[in-house]
């Protein structure tokens, strides 16, 4: 089995689980399995995030970098979102929220 690159990769994830709202998550296993990568860099991941935001989807993972997320990105503004939710008087900085406490 020969390497996958990281936008041959990206392309099949997105025509895999474009249509999953919650998205998806992927061991490090898995996408060595996946790929036919004995291993892969931070590069390769930051590679495939670059061609998943271009479709609005981030390719993300954890502290240890262990676990990889598929997740889709909204563009739903902070501010729209506590308006709509009734709290416009959190508009104020942190530091005073955190005072208030």
């Amino acid at each position: 089995m020969s390497m996958v690159s990281s936008k041959d990769f990206a392309n099949w994830l997105k025509l895999q689980f474009d249509q999953l709202e919650s998205g998806v998550s992927l061991t490090r296993e898995d996408i060595n399995q996946l790929t036919g990568r004995q291993g892969f860099s931070l590069v390769f991941i930051n590679d495939i995030h670059y061609e998943l935001m271009q479709h609005g989807i981030a390719f993300v993972t954890d502290t240890y970098r262990q676990h990889f997320y598929m997740v889709k990105v909204q563009d739903n503004p902070w501010r729209d979102e506590l308006e709509n939710a009734g709290h416009q008087q959190t508009f104020s900085n942190i530091i005073s929220i955190n005072m208030s406490r």
